[in-house]
C-alpha cells in the first residue's frame, strides 16, 4: 500500500461529493473527508493535518477564494485545488492570485481523475516540504559549523594545492593577519621555511587516520615570533592535494619549557664549576679549560668559545673550543676594552662574519681578571646573555678559589 494520503472535500452539492467519492473508490491509499459549507472546512483543516484541501468555488456563505485566502493564512504548504463548474480565466487568475496550487473544471471525466491528480499534487508537495526541510537542516548546520569555526580556540585551516582554500578568525589572529587576505594565497607566502623552526621529532603520525603532529615556531606579520603546534590530515580528491589543519598557540608551554631546560643548564653547568673549584685535580692553569669544557658541553649549539685571561693588560687565550680563526677574527674586530666594561651581543653582520657573539667579562677579588667569549649561528637572545652572564661570574669565583696562596678551605667557610 502507498503512503496514506488524507484529504478533504469542501463540497455543496450532495451529487457532486457522490461523484467524487464514487472516484476514490477504489483507491484505499485516500482518506476522504467532506464538509459542506467554507466554515465548517476551516473548522476541519484547523482539528486536522491534511494533504489537499479540494475546495468548490460557490459555496452557501463563505466563498471558496475566502476559503482558500483563510488557509493560507495559517498554511502555505498544503495543496489547495479549487473546483468550480463554471470556470472562466478571470476566476482561474485570481484563484492562483490568491495562491490556489491547481484548478479543475467540474465533470464527470474531471471526477474520475482526481485520485490521479491529487496524488500528484501531494508528492510534489511532500518533495517540496521534504527539500525545504532539507535545506533548513543544510543552512542550520552550516551555521553551527560556522559559529563553531569562528569560536574555536585553535585555528583551523584548508589548503587546497598548497593554497589557502579557508581560514578561521583565530587562525588570522595566531598569524597576525586579516583571514581575507589569506584566500588564494600559498602556505609558504604567509610562511617560508626560514620562520619555521622545527622541534626535534616534530613530524610523526600518531593515529591510524594519518593525522600529523608538529610544532613549528613562525614569524607573524609585525615580525614576532609565536609557538605552534599543528595537527593536519593530508587529503586527496580528483588528484587534488587538500590539507585540513588545526592549529594553536603553544607559545607559553614552550617558553616555560624553555626556561625550564635553561635553568637546569645552569643549575648543572654551575654545579660542575663549583666541584672543580672546591676539588681541584689539576694545576690552577687547567682551570680555564676545564670551565670551557663544561660550559661548551652543557650549552646547546654553540660552535666556537674561548676563555681569556688578563695578562699585563692584554687578553690571552688561555681555553678554546671550536675553530680559532673564527674567535681570533672577531677579537681583531672588537676592541678590548668593549670586551671588559661588559657582558654583551653582536650581530654577524656587526662583526663581518656568519656567527653571532657573546661575551662576558669576569672578575677576581673585585677586579677584572678575564672574558669569557662564545659564538654560533643563529641570534643569541636576552635569556641565553643572562644565563652566560651568570656563568661568567662563577667562573671568577672558582678562580678566586684557586688562587694560588689562597686555599679553597679558607675561602668557603671561613677555615677551620
Amino acid at each position: 500500500m502507498k503512503n496514506p494520503y488524507r484529504i478533504l472535500i469542501v463540497e455543496d452539492d450532495p451529487d457532486d461529493v457522490e461523484l467524487i467519492l464514487l472516484g476514490f473508490s477504489k483507491h484505499d491509499e485516500f482518506f476522504v473527508d467532506v464538509a459542506t459549507t467554507g466554515e465548517e472546512g476551516l473548522e476541519r483543516v484547523m482539528e486536522t493535518s491534511y494533504d489537499l484541501v479540494s475546495v468548490d468555488f460557490a459555496l452557501p456563505g463563505m466563498s471558496g477564494l475566502d476559503v482558500l485566502e483563510e488557509i493560507r493564512k495559517s498554511d502555505q504548504d498544503v495543496p489547495v485545488v479549487m473546483v468550480t463548474g463554471r470556470g472562466t480565466e478571470d476566476l482561474q487568475v485570481v484563484a492562483f492570485e490568491k495562491y490556489a496550487t491547481s484548478y479543475v473544471m467540474k465533470s464527470v471525466d474531471s471526477f474520475r481523475s482526481l485520485p490521479f491528480i491529487f496524488e500528484a499534487l501531494i508528492e510534489e508537495a511532500r518533495f517540496r516540504t521534504e527539500e525545504r526541510r532539507m535545506k533548513r537542516d543544510v543552512e542550520r548546520s552550516e551555521a553551527v559549523s560556522r559559529y563553531l569555526l569562528e569560536n574555536s580556540p585553535s585555528g583551523i585551516y584548508v589548503l587546497e594545492n598548497g593554497c589557502f582554500k579557508m581560514v578561521n578568525s583565530k587562525f588570522a589572529e595566531i598569524f597576525g593577519c586579516d583571514k581575507e587576505d589569506l584566500i588564494g594565497e600559498h602556505f609558504w607566502s604567509l610562511a617560508d621555511p626560514e620562520s619555521f623552526e622545527c622541534i626535534e621529532g616534530a613530524g610523526r603520525e600518531v593515529s591510524p587516520d594519518r593525522s600529523i603532529l608538529h610544532e613549528f615556531r613562525i614569524a607573524r606579520k609585525d615580525g614576532s615570533k609565536r609557538w605552534v603546534e599543528v595537527r593536519i590530515v593530508p587529503l586527496e580528491y580528483q588528484d587534488e592535494r587538500w590539507v585540513l589543519g588545526n592549529l594553536v598557540d603553544v607559545t607559553e608551554r614552550k617558553e616555560g619549557e624553555r626556561d625550564l631546560l635553561m635553568e637546569n643548564r645552569r643549575l648543572s653547568i654551575l654545579y660542575s664549576l663549583a666541584t672543580k673549584a672546591i676539588e681541584p685535580r689539576g694545576e690552577t692553569d687547567d682551570l680555564p679549560g676545564e670551565a670551557l669544557s663544561t660550559i661548551m658541553v652543557g650549552l646547546d649549539r654553540f660552535l666556537v668559545g674561548g676563555l681569556f685571561i688578563q695578562e699585563g693588560g692584554d687578553l690571552v687565550l688561555r681555553a678554546l673550543a671550536g675553530p680559532l680563526e673564527d674567535l681570533m677574527d672577531f677579537m681583531r674586530r672588537i676592541d678590548a676594552e668593549e670586551l671588559l666594561k661588559g657582558s654583551g651581543s653582536k650581530k654577524a653582520e656587526e662583526v663581518g662574519g656568519r656567527i653571532y657573539w657573546a661575551f662576558c667579562p669576569f672578575s677576581c677579588d673585585g677586579e677584572g681578571r678575564g672574558v669569557l667569549v662564545l659564538g654560533r649561528e643563529e641570534e643569541i637572545g636576552p635569556e641565553t646573555l643572562t644565563l652566560l652572564r651568570d656563568i661568567a661570574w662563577h667562573i671568577g669565583k672558582m678562580m678566586e678559589l684557586r688562587e694560588p696562596g689562597g686555599p679553597p678551605s679558607s675561602r668557603v667557610g671561613g677555615g677551620l
